[in-house]
Parts: C-alpha cells; sequence; structure tokens
C-alpha cells in the first residue's frame, strides 16, 4: 500500500514539473518590470571617464569602463573594465598614484568625472569625485559562465581591472538645456513681476503706523504688500510680493 502512495505521489511531482517547464518554454518572453518601462533613448546606457590630476589642465577621457561600484566611504567608488589601449594614459596615473601612497607628502591627487549618457547620446548627469587617490588596483580573470561578460568575446577567461578610489568629496551635476534656462528666465520674470519695491522711506512693519495721513505708503510685513491710506483705509496697491531685500 505504502509503495503504491510513493508511486502516485512521484507521478504527480514528475508531471507538476513537466507541467511548469511546458509553461516556461511556451512564453519565452515572458519577463517581470519594476515600475515604468522606459524608452532606450532615455535611460542610461554608457559611461565616460574622465580624470584630472589636481592642478593640471590634462584630463584623460575613456567610454570603455563597464561598471562603477560601491567602496565603504562617503566619496569613494571603483571602477571595473577590461584592460584596453584607450586606457593607457589613466593607468599612467593609476601608476602614479599608487607609487605616490609611499611617500610621506602626497601630491598626486586626482579629480573623477563619470558621465553618464541615455540613448540618445545625451549627458543625464555628472557624478563629481574631487581629490582622489588610488587605494587599489589589481587585475583577475572571470570565467564563470554565469556572468554578465563586458565583452563579445566568448573565451573561457575574461580579464578584468579594479580600480578603487577614496576621494575628499562628491557631488552630482546635472547639464542645464536650453529648455531648461527658459523655464528658468520664466520664473525669474514671474518673480520680478511680483516683487513690491520699497522706498527707504517707507514704514516696514507687521502694524499699521498710528494716525496716517492720506496717501501715506506703508509696506505690511505680516501680508507682505505694499500699501496706501486711501479714504480712511489702507488699501494693497501691488500685487502679493516683498523688497528684494527686506528691511528689518
Amino acid at each position: 500500500m505504502q509503495n503504491k502512495q510513493l508511486i502516485v505521489m512521484s507521478i504527480m511531482i514528475g508531471i507538476s514539473v513537466i507541467f511548469t517547464i511546458s509553461i516556461l518554454y511556451s512564453y519565452t518572453d515572458l519577463q517581470a518590470f519594476g515600475g515604468v518601462t522606459l524608452a532606450p533613448e532615455n535611460v542610461a546606457k554608457t559611461i565616460q571617464v574622465r580624470v584630472n590630476p589636481v592642478g593640471s589642465n590634462f584630463e584623460s577621457v575613456s567610454d570603455s569602463f563597464s561598471r562603477v561600484g560601491f567602496v565603504s566611504g562617503d566619496a569613494n567608488f571603483l571602477l571595473e573594465s577590461v584592460p584596453s589601449k584607450d586606457k593607457k594614459p589613466f593607468y599612467k596615473l593609476v601608476k602614479a598614484s599608487l607609487e605616490d601612497k609611499r611617500q610621506v607628502i602626497q601630491n598626486t591627487r586626482m579629480n573623477v568625472y563619470l558621465d553618464v549618457f541615455s540613448g540618445d547620446g545625451k549627458i543625464i548627469q555628472t557624478l563629481s569625485y574631487k581629490g582622489c587617490r588610488v587605494t587599489e588596483y589589481f587585475i583577475h580573470g572571470v570565467d564563470s559562465k554565469g556572468t554578465i561578460r563586458f565583452t563579445e568575446d566568448d573565451g573561457t577567461v575574461e580579464i578584468r581591472e579594479v580600480t578603487k578610489f577614496e576621494c575628499i568629496s562628491f557631488s552630482i551635476n546635472t547639464e542645464v538645456t536650453d529648455e531648461d534656462i527658459k523655464d528658468i528666465n520664466k520664473s525669474i520674470k514671474i518673480i520680478t513681476d511680483d516683487i513690491a519695491i520699497v522706498p527707504e522711506d517707507i514704514p516696514f512693519s507687521d502694524n499699521h503706523p498710528e494716525s496716517p495721513l492720506e496717501g501715506e505708503l506703508f509696506f505690511n510685513s505680516m501680508t507682505n504688500t505694499l500699501q496706501q491710506y486711501k479714504n480712511n483705509t489702507w488699501v494693497d496697491i501691488t500685487g502679493k510680493g516683498g523688497p528684494a531685500t527686506p528691511r528689518k
């Protein structure tokens, strides 16, 4: 009896596995997305690395770095890629920085800029690392079939390099387009049109003057308006706003 039950259970498990596999093969394009699916021309696609020694106009530029990684520290990071000829100027800076670690006075720090490009070739943002030095550089081989490869070659081993940086500061810069400038100018015009320029001889307070005279001006700091005394009452004579530099 127990043997029959085991046989039945084995058959049921086998059927379930075959059914699951058949579903997966029937829907080969089945995928899961987290959030909104963005168009290729809108999302980040490539990274350009620019390295500038502090106090120098020289700049090494390369777009063959494959990965930016995290290193413990607020302004630390690493670059990973496949060694290539285009990065020879970069290697010279790495060599100088590593040799400088052994000196009492270190003077080979560099600024590293990571330009992030979208699919249509426009810069989305630039990660700016200032006052960096190389803390570690090494090369290793990757032969795992389950690893995302950096090159199109299907060889058994992919040689990779890792460069770790320790920096003084980090900031993010965004490119300002013509459309951004137009929007900024519109905002500035709206703010400028809305500002009440108050002459120095006009009272600036949150309380109305006592015994005002007809036509007297007063800037009400509570309502942020310029007012005038007309027909025994205070009347707003400007739009909402305030002086460019409020007086205390």
